[in-house]
């Protein structure tokens, strides 16, 4: 059994307490044996490998109970078309660098085969979530369903969660509800094939604010705003407000209301199974959330932060729906990078700052996340968070929230599996090595081939 000692490194250990100082982690297999105060190096003997970790943060290695693109399969609970095998483990290459070990793909019509297929692939634990409810089926064949096929649409949600799947989700998303989705992908697509331009997301997002509202309504019309709209997205005369109507209209509206109707209809499948259930949280389906947060299923309100709330309405939202037992997600979507929906990183703060938090995921953001340490470092010198909580938020919290997604995983501790991540304190998104199962699969911020 091969030993490895993390040496004299400061400790966050998951649990939401207090760093320990220079303390010495002896990983034995793939479980954390003991966690004393640092000897000296030769202490330990002829152990396989001692990695110097003095002034270096340990963590727990990151559970990530939200992301897309991260399994063989459809990408988005739309059903769109899988991205190519080597993409997608590119993408959970990018989720390891980033210090995740754990992630729960929501695409939603992934199948067991093609799971466990990725999971082969790759270091990352991948874990397995359904949308396979008829309702959301009936929603993603309405919006897209590109990338389904017949096993794909066979394989029920039912079906999954004997096959293991750890939760139902995403239910919604914003490619069938009218959030993100449509505004990176679906409108400017459409966009792109009348007019030859390409809009960006934020100006794709404002024509369908113009025309649907925050909440979604044919009634919130707004021609006004529409012209508006196409004059700050260089349209002006390539289509007019009628034109926008009907493209966001036909986009949207379609696939809205059986979305909608497909939220309650997968909680219920969700108590019945005994699984937690992860919705998409936005202005257009807080209500229909607040009515799941009402019942017994373990309620996960996914991206809480959404950028169609307004801050105010978010922070009361999440406060109403904590009280009521649900967790409250937040995702770090663009926020301090590419910010192509988002506009900074105030609801976030807000969110924070409200005590209304229970865990922190990326989301997908078209393919622009934000790493999870990233948001926390820049929340924790906001002086938002402490930072014992913040990686709570992103480890123990969630494995807690979602029992199967990271068993013995999510906190550093004697017996629990070695998935762990050793990163600079004074720059927690500069990761510069990761563990996984005891077995050293990053160093110095660099994957290691196996």
């Amino acid at each position: 059994m091969r030993t490895i000692v993390l040496h004299d490194g400061d400790l966050v250990d998951g649990t939401g307490t207090d760093p320990r100082h220079a303390v010495d982690i002896v990983v034995a297999g793939d479980t954390v044996r003991e966690i004393v105060p640092s000897r000296p190096a030769d202490a330990y003997g002829t152990v396989d490998e001692i990695v110097d970790v003095a002034g270096m943060l340990v963590i727990p290695g990151l559970v990530n109970n939200h992301t897309h693109g991260t399994a063989y399969g459809p990408l988005f609970p739309s059903g769109h078309e899988a991205l190519p095998h080597e993409r997608v483990l590119a993408n959970l290459d990018r989720h390891l660098l980033e210090g995740t070990t754990t992630v729960l793909c929501v695409d939603g019509f992934v199948t067991a085969e093609a799971l466990a297929r990725t999971d082969e692939a790759h270091p990352v634990n991948v874990r397995l979530a359904s949308c396979n409810t008829p309702a959301c089926l009936a929603a993603a064949t309405t919006a897209d369903g590109g990338g389904l096929t017949a096993a794909n649409r066979a394989f029920t949600a039912r079906d999954a969660v004997r096959a293991g799947a750890v939760a139902l989700g995403e239910i919604g998303a914003g490619h069938t509800l009218g959030g993100g989705g449509a505004s990176y992908m679906y409108i400017p697509d459409e966009v792109e094939r009348r007019t030859g331009v390409r809009i960006t997301p934020r100006q794709a997002n404002g024509l369908k604010t113009a025309v649907l509202g925050r909440h979604i309504s044919a009634s919130a019309f707004d021609r006004d705003a529409v012209e508006e709209a196409l004059a700050g997205a260089g349209l002006t005369g390539s289509l007019s407000a009628e034109d926008v109507r009907e493209i966001v209209s036909g986009i949207v509206l379609p696939a809205f209301d059986i979305a909608l109707r497909g939220l309650a209809e997968a909680a219920g499948q969700a108590r019945e199974a005994g699984v937690p259930v992860l919705v998409h949280n936005a202005a257009a389906s807080m209500t229909q959330v607040a009515a799941i947060a009402r019942t017994d299923v373990t309620l996960i309100a996914g991206h809480s932060n959404h950028s169609s709330f307004e801050l105010r309405e978010a922070v009361e939202h999440a406060g109403r729906l904590k009280e009521m037992g649900a967790i409250v997600d937040v995702s770090t979507l663009d926020t301090f990078g590419a910010r192509r929906l988002t506009t900074g990183p105030e609801l976030l703060y807000a969110m924070f700052s409200a005590g209304v938090v229970d865990t922190i995921s990326t989301d997908y953001a078209g393919g622009h996340h934000d790493p999870i340490l990233l948001a926390i470092d820049r929340s924790v010198r906001a002086g938002v968070v402490s930072l014992p909580a913040a990686v709570a938020m992103a480890t123990a919290n969630v494995a807690d929230a979602v029992p199967g997604v990271a068993p013995r995983r999510g906190r550093v501790a004697p017996g629990m599996i070695a998935d762990l991540v050793v990163t600079d304190p004074a720059r927690l998104h500069h990761v510069a090595t990761v563990m996984v199962g005891g077995e050293i699969v990053v160093r110095a911020g660099r994957r290691v081939k196996a």
